[in-house]
This record gives structure tokens, C-alpha cells and sequence, in this order.
């Protein structure tokens, strides 16, 4: 069950009426919720209670989506893709606060009637579906869990079934692909990180618990710290002074992957807004240099804006023609590929939904470009750091597998090898770093650590 949030008598139907919007825009026109709620809350006036009810109602409905339009077929003789989306929308929410929540049921029908109000042709249809999903919800039939393990879980833990087919395979146990897609439904923590160049984790805690905001030390990353509030964070002194950044624990970990250490050359080949590397500059302490190459200008932007905060000084950003004057020069490149995304489902549930076979084979062979490019940028002796956030073996194995096919003067190192207590849960047989939310309560995240020989005279 989700928290109270449902029942607190001041959220204003308002509420209710922006996460249909968010819904509706989210899978009739592809945009992203996050972006979309973002903008809301600053346009319009919602209290934190409000802010809360839209992100647990459109979040926990795209988590649990084939969940939901189950339970709504079954109380309904209508075909769910034979619906109007804002009909079908209403319907979830709804649905939602029956299942998810403790919402009581004539709070519900009211809910309904006020978002079907203007919807004269349906508002009949809705009232009695909603009726019945409230006196129904208890008995609801799903596939047999024994005899249709792959539909089951496909509509139980509501994931397409393509992607259960896909993992069941690669996994070769349903019961852990159950148990995977059961945890891309839960909330995730907030993860936030320490800043080296500012702090320790155990002063940032103090400063964080003496405004208000308690916190526990992560299980994994030294640095790491799990915050159990999350409203007003990024309004406190010690994110303004820059001692930490919000970063999942995979993400931390895979950062920590590369091993950079002061006075070397490190490149970060995918950027993107820079939590990694900002990590990256703390690591090595100011000394040395990050360079930090990203398609996107914007997000190069982003990413000066986040250094100066940090007190990031080590960090030069260039394009892609910039790369070219350190090749052969790095003693690190990281390639933080952009990838599927299926390691990171319970943070991006809109993902699983968008997602397609095709898309895996398209970004897989985008990938082994990346791979084979930007390897020239390592130096003899130096370290070439492949991650993803994907669950995906076109995507992770199958690219590294086929690099070292074509690039015999590259080879592996085990992520245990380099940090036995840090790494060694993480490490699989093949000497690959991998991070399961299932297995360890994080992101879903692929690397590996592969150094360039040098070439004997």
C-alpha cells in the first residue's frame, strides 16, 4: 500500500485533474512526467501534500499499469485499447486509489464523478465501473501464477511480456524475473552522495540531520546516503553549498568503477548533466583533469553550473571535435553509454511502456560505435570503463564480448580484483560489475574495467 497521502481532506480536486493531464500526455503524446510535473509545479500553486498525491498517483500508476487496466476489464465489459485514453485514465486513477491506497471508497466516486463531469457519454459507464472495481478489488482473477508463469507476472507485476520473455531468458529462473519485476514497482530511496571536495559522509549527515533532514549511511557506497525525507532538499544550505549531489548507489559504485585518482587524465565521454563527473573530480581531488565531452549543450551548461557549486575546479568541458587532441593520451575513459534504460524501470516506469525490440537492437549498435571510438582516447597502460543502467545482454555482454573480439590489445579486470570488499557481490563470473534492484535494493547497472596493454619493444 502507498501512504495516506489519498485520504488527507485538503488536497483540492485540482490534484486529481493535473495527474489525469500528466497521464494523458505521457502516453498519448510520449513526454516525459518528470518534465511535465516539474513544469506544473512551478506554473501553478500546490501545497506538499498535493505535490506528493500527483507524483504517487501518476508514478504508481504507470508502475502498475497492466495491473490496473486488469482489474478495470474486470469490472467492465470494455476492451481497454478499445477506451478513450482520458476515459481509460480516469478509470486508473480510480483504480489506483482502490488497490494502492486508503482512500475510502465514497471519496473514490466522488473523484470519479468530478473527472468524468464533462464527459456526458461516459460518466454513466465510469460511475458503475468504478463501483464495481470498489466491491470487486478483493477478488480479482489473475492468469494462473503455475500454469501462465509469463502472462501472470506480465500482468500482476506489470511489465509487457515481451520484456519477461526476454529476461526469463537471459536469467534462464522465472522466479527471479518475478522477483525483478516486482522490485521495479517499488518506490526508490533518494540516494544522495557525499561531496569529497566539500565534506565527509558523516558531517554531511550531521548538517542534513540539523536541518531536518535525517538520513542512514548506504549499504555499499562509502559515500552514499540514504535520506527518508525528500521535500525542500534541494532548498537546504548544505545543497546550496554544494556538499552533496543525488545519486543512486549503482550509480556511485559504477562511478567508483573507474578508479581515478588524482593527477590523471580521466574523460567522461557521455557527460550528460555531470553527476558522475562531479564524482569523478572529487575522487581525484581537484588534481589532475576531468574532461568532460557531451553532445547536448544544455546539459554541458548543466553540468559548469553543477562543478561551480561543487567547488569542482578540475573539470573542462569540450564537444566531440574536442576529444580529438587526447587520443592515445587518458589514463581513463569512461563511457557511460546511453542504453534502454531497463535497469532504472522503477525510476522511469513511463520507460517500460515506451520501450520496443527495436529500440535494444538500435542503441546496442549505436553502443559499439561509441566503444570503438572513443577506445583510441586510452593510453598504452591506461583503463577503458564500459557501463550501462540497462538489463540487457545485447546491450552490456554482447558489446563488450564483440569489442574484445575486434580489439585484442584490450582485456578485462575484475571488478574484485581491484576492490575485493567494495566490489566483490557486485562481480560476476565473466569479470563484469552488475547491480540488480532485485538483488540489491539499487539501479540495475552493467560495467567493465578493461586496460590497453603496452607494447613491448
Amino acid at each position: 500500500m502507498y501512504g495516506e497521502i489519498m485520504s488527507n481532506s485538503l488536497i483540492r480536486q485540482k490534484t486529481y485533474s493535473t495527474a489525469l493531464f500528466v497521464l494523458n500526455s505521457t502516453l498519448a503524446d510520449r513526454k516525459y512526467p518528470d518534465i511535465l510535473i516539474g513544469v506544473l509545479f512551478k506554473k501553478e500553486d500546490f501545497s506538499s501534500s498535493e505535490k506528493a498525491a500527483v507524483n504517487e498517483l501518476v508514478y504508481g500508476i504507470l508502475r502498475h499499469r497492466a495491473r490496473i487496466d486488469h482489474i478495470i476489464e474486470g469490472a467492465s465489459s470494455a476492451i481497454i485499447s478499445g477506451l478513450v485514453l482520458n476515459i481509460l485514465n480516469i478509470l486508473r486513477i480510480c483504480a489506483f486509489q482502490a488497490v494502492f491506497t486508503d482512500a475510502s471508497p465514497a471519496r473514490i466516486m466522488n473523484n470519479a464523478v468530478a473527472l468524468s463531469a464533462r464527459e456526458d457519454k461516459f460518466s454513466g459507464f465510469v460511475k458503475r465501473t468504478v463501483e464495481a472495481i470498489i466491491r470487486n478489488k478483493d477478488t480479482v482473477v489473475f492468469p494462473d501464477k503455475e500454469k501462465t508463469q509469463i502472462e501472470y507476472i506480465s500482468a500482476y507485476h506489470s511489465h509487457p511480456v515481451w520484456i519477461v520473455e526476454k529476461w526469463l531468458k537471459e536469467f534462464g529462473n522465472i522466479n527471479d524475473v518475478e522477483r525483478l519485476c516486482q522490485a521495479n514497482n517499488t518506490v526508490p530511496p533518494l540516494l544522495i552522495r557525499a561531496n569529497p571536495l566539500k565534506t565527509s559522509r558523516e558531517s554531511l549527515q550531521k548538517a542534513l540531520h540539523d536541518e531536518g533532514y535525517p538520513s542512514s549511511p548506504a549499504v555499499f557506497s562509502p559515500p552514499g546516503l540514504v535520506v527518508s525525507k525528500k521535500e525542500g532538499i534541494f532548498r537546504t544550505d548544505a545543497f546550496r553549498n554544494g556538499l552533496f549531489d543525488v545519486q543512486d548507489e549503482g550509480s556511485q559504485l559504477i562511478t567508483l568503477l573507474t578508479g581515478a585518482a588524482p593527477e590523471e587524465i580521466v574523460i567522461d565521454t557521455c557527460a550528460g548533466n555531470g553527476g558522475k563527473t562531479l564524482f569523478l573530480s572529487g575522487l581525484m581531488k581537484n588534481k589532475g583533469t576531468v574532461i568532460a565531452s557531451e553532445t547536448n549543450t544544455v546539459k554541458l551548461g548543466n553540468l559548469r553550473r553543477r562543478a561551480e557549486r561543487a567547488g569542482a575546479a578540475n573539470i573542462k568541458t569540450v564537444d566531440i571535435e574536442g576529444l580529438h587532441e587526447y587520443i592515445g593520451k587518458a589514463d581513463c575513459v569512461f563511457i557511460d553509454a546511453p542504453c534502454s534504460g531497463m535497469g532504472v524501470f522503477r525510476r522511469n516506469p513511463d520507460a517500460k511502456w515506451r520501450l520496443a525490440v527495436k529500440d535494444i537492437l538500435e542503441v546496442a549498435a549505436k553502443q559499439k560505435e561509441i566503444l570503438r571510438d572513443y577506445s583510441e582516447l586510452v593510453k598504452q597502460g591506461g583503463r577503458l570503463v564500459y557501463a550501462t543502467c540497462t538489463i540487457s545482454r545485447e546491450e552490456n555482454e554482447d558489446v563488450v564480448r564483440g569489442f574484445l573480439d575486434d580489439r585484442k590489445d584490450f582485456y578485462i579486470v575484475s571488478p574484485s580484483e581491484m576492490n575485493p570488499d567494495l566490489f566483490g557481490r557486485f562481480t560476476t563470473e565473466a569479470g563484469f560489475f552488475r547491480s540488480l534492484p532485485h538483488v540489491n535494493d539499487m539501479d540495475g547497472f552493467f560495467g567493465v574495467v578493461m586496460k590497453r596493454k603496452e607494447l613491448v619493444d
